[in-house]
């Protein structure tokens, strides 16, 4: 079975970690990269829409490469997000007519690690830091009667998280296990509530 990948990541400092994907996709016959790296820049909030919209019905898995670059959207100067990142997992979480809502996977890098999660002495994340992400706002989200860790304030790190929060190493030595999680959670993604937009209202005066 062939998955149709979109890799959503910033350009500046997310490039190589793509290329790295690219080449470990290229090696499978499993898996087909819809994403691109073209300047989108000029296009207006419809045609984003629409261009967006053309790309991810072909996919059912969204892959967010978190760098430091990408921790945080952009604004514009009314505080508004205006981040093409933003619009990719918004869309990729969609439930559209003949589309359904995407599997999430959102991979740290290295170099974000002490700014994204504290670990405990045992080495297992004990804390995930705030930040104005979707992929974040997706995260410990399952619905009570459906969590598989049963101690009340612990989460299972695979399945309790509609979006699968994986350190970008050991998804590579490993995409089959994370992608399949990943499929399990879309198949089962009335178990969680999901988020599918950022309010800021900030702008309004």
């Amino acid at each position: 079975m062939t998955r149709n990948i979109f890799i959503s990541f910033r350009y500046a400092d997310g490039i190589k970690y793509k290329e790295h994907l690219q080449r470990l996709f290229d090696m499978s016959d499993n898996f087909c990269d819809f994403s691109e790296d073209e300047d989108r820049s000029n296009l207006n909030e419809d045609s984003i829409k629409r261009y967006l919209y053309s790309k991810l019905k072909k996919t059912s898995l969204t892959i967010v490469i978190i760098t430091p670059m990408a921790l945080n959207y952009r604004e514009d100067r009314y505080g508004r997000i205006d981040d093409w990142m933003y619009d990719e997992v918004r869309y990729s979480l969609e439930d559209r007519e003949n589309n359904r809502s995407n599997a999430l996977i959102a991979l740290y890098v290295p170099e974000v690690e002490h700014r994204l999660i504290s670990k405990g002495v045992d080495g297992n994340i004990i804390k995930v830091n705030n930040f104005n992400n979707l992929c974040l706002k997706n995260m410990f989200n399952v619905l009570p009667e459906h969590k598989m860790c049963s101690t009340r304030d612990s989460y299972n790190r695979d399945y309790d998280s509609y979006c699968s929060l994986v350190p970008f190493d050991d998804f590579v030595r490993n995409p089959k296990k994370y992608i399949q999680i990943a499929e399990y959670k879309r198949d089962n993604i009335n178990n969680y509530k999901l988020i599918k937009s950022i309010q800021n209202m900030s702008w309004i005066f």
